[in-house]
């Protein structure tokens, strides 16, 4: 399964539009998305900040402290999952990590 670039954007922005999401960080991949990584830099292709690992969506967020960084969390998971389900995208999971609370 890959991760097109429209459909990151999508997520991208979704997760960017969330209740107390205030930045997004690249995401560190996992080997196998680290050599497809490789390649889109080399071809001077956009990198996404999120990163698709088999069936598992890699989410790293910045929050901006109006609400609690749980609640943070839940909201830009259900939105990068609602965004990648109406995109076709079947996920076993999405996990959102947070850089930095704030």
């Amino acid at each position: 399964m890959s991760l097109d670039d429209e459909t990151a954007a999508a997520i991208e922005a979704a997760v960017l539009a969330a209740p107390g999401v205030a930045d997004l960080y690249r995401a560190r991949p996992t080997l196998g998305s680290a050599v497809e990584s490789a390649r889109r830099i080399a071809s001077r292709a956009p990198v996404s900040r999120v990163v698709l690992d088999d069936d598992v969506l890699r989410v790293v967020v910045g929050t901006d402290g109006s609400v609690p960084a749980r609640a943070a969390a839940r909201a830009a998971h259900d939105a990068a999952l609602r965004v990648a389900g109406e995109r076709g995208l079947a996920l076993v999971r999405v996990d959102v990590r947070i850089a930095r609370v704030g």
